[in-house]
């Protein structure tokens, strides 16, 4: 994966996100006017991602770059700027109607709508927390597709074999990434995050196991539902989201409804800079099922059961499944056992390697290791591969309270895959909460202990039902699993 995500990354580092034709003609109206409230020109600004990421950029250039803290929002990154600096801005970003072909625009334009909203979302909840700085969580979220928008510009036809795969296919989005490019595209983002200098904040909301962290599971939530929103307001896959969001902002769900509904009217109001209709105009769009009177919204299944057989004479859905990728596996059983016998590995390596070796070389959809905390009393995730824009399984984390199936694991070192033939043995130990998590009832875990003490656990799943785990990976799942318990004994030193 790094390889081909580098070469991407190298490509599109000289890329220039295009500017919209409106937000840069409002800029050049009110920044005439030596006396203009600066917040009104970061209003119009914040508007446009492909003005903010030059703004960024052209700070983090500067001469003054030394002397500062991080630029964290658009005011800020005004102020560093200036005036004169601002008024220039434009003339070194190029209009969206002179990039990428028709399709490529139609798709960009879209994201960007789409990222706007979810900014907005992002702040204003992040005001109902009580952030103390709400509006630092405004670019993490803009900017969040920041690496889709680009490849829709840049390499279409790469982004309509992902469109048509996830169609043909009905798989997410992120898996046809992985079939398509060989990476997931938040990965893309992140690379060109840091090559920019981009805010530490939007670095780390791309980085799946930061949802443990409040500000940036709140980004995350946003991102999603600006994304479930154009299917629906009152769907079963937004109507989750707003759970979370619920649960995560400590209101309940009609308050924390009522409130996102309102966020996207405003955020509507003001982006009259895009031709697509904005998401609030589902809200009561009346060819929606959900207009009907005592329509009521679609559930959220809670747990997961064992699968039942398909009803006669229904074929059961075809699923796609990531085919195993035995040259990277080799790679990275190759390179950890190098790596062990020259003693220059970091435990960050040791991850990185198995991770790899899992999602692309074995195939297995998602992976995690969960890190057992410094209490002793949860595994909470430091790596994860495979649940790109999943915040809820981004917080995967057991807690080892009572008596069940992970608190026997860490006993001692020990492998389960619970399958067809022992899920009725095992799945009653499997702690209610965890199974809401990954939504998964066949999967793959591994105890790490390093010097003979209990330091984490490796899960792998399929995710899907169609994609069934096998012996094949099985066997893959472990022994990649224990090299790495092995190199990490190697490291043991460096703080995990």
């Amino acid at each position: 994966m790094h390889n081909t995500l580098n070469a991407w990354a190298d490509k599109l580092q000289h890329a220039v996100l295009p500017a919209l034709p409106q937000t840069v003609a409002d800029l050049a109206r009110l920044s005439a006017d030596d006396n203009v409230n600066m917040w009104n020109l970061a209003r119009v600004l914040e508007k446009d991602p492909g003005l903010c990421v030059a703004l960024l950029r052209r700070v983090n250039a500067g001469g003054q770059k030394r002397l500062r803290t991080e630029v964290t929002t658009v005011e800020h990154g005004m102020m560093m700027l200036g005036l004169t600096q601002l008024r220039a801005l434009p003339k070194s970003v190029p209009l969206i109607q002179r990039a990428g072909d028709a399709t490529g625009r139609e798709r960009a334009l879209r994201l960007m709508a789409r990222s706007y909203h979810a900014a907005w979302q992002a702040r204003e909840m992040a005001r109902l927390r009580k952030d103390l700085e709400p509006d630092e969580i405004f670019l993490p979220a803009l900017l969040h597709h920041l690496g889709e928008i680009l490849l829709w510009l840049y390499a279409p036809a790469k982004m309509a074999q992902i469109e048509e795969l996830t169609a043909r296919q009905q798989i997410e989005p992120e898996e046809a990434q992985y079939v398509v490019l060989g990476f997931g595209i938040d990965h893309l983002t992140l690379s060109l995050a840091r090559r920019w200098g981009l805010p530490t904040l939007l670095q780390d909301s791309l980085k799946s196991e930061s949802a443990q962290q409040p500000r940036i599971y709140g980004v995350m939530l946003a991102v999603q539902l600006a994304r479930a929103a154009e299917q629906g307001w009152y769907r079963a896959a937004t109507t989750g989201v707003l759970e979370h969001m619920a649960e995560h902002l400590g209101h309940d769900f009609g308050y924390v409804t009522s409130h996102t509904h309102r966020y996207a009217v405003e955020a509507a109001r003001l982006a009259d800079c895009y031709p697509s209709d904005p998401a609030a105009a589902l809200l009561l769009h009346p060819s929606q099922p959900e207009a009907a009177p005592g329509w009521k919204p679609e559930p959220v299944a809670a747990t997961v059961e064992a699968p039942g057989p398909a009803p006669e004479g229904e074929e059961p859905a075809s699923a796609f499944c990531l085919a195993p990728q035995l040259h990277i596996l080799r790679q990275s059983l190759q390179e950890l056992q190098a790596g062990m016998k020259a003693r220059n590995l970091t435990l960050q390596k040791v991850l990185s390697l198995t991770m790899d070796g899992m999602h692309d070389g074995t195939g297995l959809n998602r992976v995690v290791f969960a890190l057992l905390t410094q209490e002793r009393h949860q595994l909470r995730a430091r790596a994860i591969a495979g649940a790109d824009n999943d915040p809820v399984f981004d917080r995967f984390h057991i807690e080892l309270n009572g008596a069940h199936l992970f608190t026997r694991l860490m006993e001692k070192p020990q492998a389960l895959w619970i399958n067809d033939t022992n899920r009725v043995k095992f799945w009653p130990m499997v702690p209610k909460p965890f199974q809401r998590i990954v939504r998964c009832n066949s999967f793959m875990v591994l105890s790490i202990f390093v010097k003979d003490r209990p330091v984490g656990l490796l899960y792998a799943d399929r995710q899907c039902g169609g994609c069934g785990l096998d012996a094949h990976a099985y066997h893959r799942f472990k022994q990649l699993g224990m090299l790495a318990a092995q190199a990490m004994e190697m490291v043991s030193g460096e703080k995990v």
